[in-house]
């Protein structure tokens, strides 16, 4: 058996495709192909089907995932165990990251990380607090940094970093020149938010809960996939919102936008997570450490 064929064949059934699995591979798709169908030859039986919705696995293709998922991330561990004899590790860390973190916060920490230990690969993705929590749990990614912290006995939470959330409008706005605006007055006003799922549309429900609204007691709330995309239709006109403050800072300073200082700020953590059966690999270990002295 080889670990190769088995990458291969877990990276085309997570994205049904053999063409996107060949570019995360950074290999051909018609090399991609001859590993699954040399994997197939292998094992005697078809792993694999095409279908409307792409490629998906048969009854034993699904057997062989989750088997070839836990083979990999094992050989994975040992690798980095191995490694953490040496002198200096080596390996890939991959990190799963919400928006804001993720573009706010995690380059600066991972340049402080490969300035320690240059040979360790990083890989960065980027995605709402649920899936990067469902990516972690599932093995896909080595740790996670998100905005939303929940029960679990098979993850660790710890809060690294804090944001506040604060109103921005477009250029000119009424609520800008009001000199001791109300709360209540957002109701006025139409709303861009982020897509469900996010920790920051959570975190502004919370904001809201204190205050005594619900999301929908909001004017024409319009829905949107990310903050820089929130900024950008705020800016246009679309509506108000409630951001992250990293992430308010340089667009106002642009002259994007403008932000209401007028409400208190709603403080915010930010949190480290692992899944705790992995925390003392090598690479994962060092990389909390870093973040924890910091």
């Amino acid at each position: 058996m080889n670990l190769n064929k088995l990458e291969a064949f877990i990276l085309v059934v997570e994205k049904k495709s053999f063409s996107e699995a060949a570019a995360a591979l950074k290999s051909s798709q018609p090399t991609t192909s001859l590993k699954i169908k040399s994997l197939e030859e292998e094992i005697g039986m078809e792993l694999l089907e095409r279908g409307t919705s792409g490629v998906q696995p048969t009854a034993a293709g699904k057997l062989v995932y989750h088997a070839a998922k836990e083979l990999t991330r094992r050989w994975r561990q040992l690798e980095d165990e191995l490694h953490g004899f040496q002198d200096t590790l080596t390996g890939t860390l991959t990190i799963g990251a919400s928006t804001i973190p993720g573009t706010y916060l995690v380059p600066g920490w991972v340049k402080t990380f490969r300035s320690l230990y240059p040979k360790v690969d990083v890989i960065i993705e980027i995605g709402d607090s649920k899936k990067i929590l469902d990516k972690l749990l599932d093995h896909q990614i080595d740790v996670g940094i998100i905005g939303l912290e929940q029960d679990s006995n098979k993850l660790t939470f710890r809060p690294i970093a804090s944001d506040s959330l604060v109103l921005i409008t477009p250029n000119g706005h009424p609520m800008v020149h009001a000199n001791d605006p109300e709360f209540s007055q957002i109701k006025q006003y139409d709303f861009v938010v982020r897509e469900k799922g996010s920790g920051t549309r959570k975190v502004m429900e919370d904001y809201l809960s204190i205050h005594g609204y619900l999301l929908s007691d909001l004017h024409s709330v319009i829905s949107i996939g990310s903050t820089e995309a929130v900024i950008a239709a705020v800016e246009a006109g679309l509506g108000i919102s409630f951001i992250s403050k990293l992430a308010a800072i340089p667009a106002a300073k642009a002259g994007r936008i403008q932000i209401i200082e007028k409400f208190d700020p709603f403080l915010r953590n930010f949190y480290f997570t692992s899944l705790t059966d992995t925390e003392k690999r090598p690479i994962i270990k060092e990389f909390t450490e870093l973040l924890l002295k910091g």
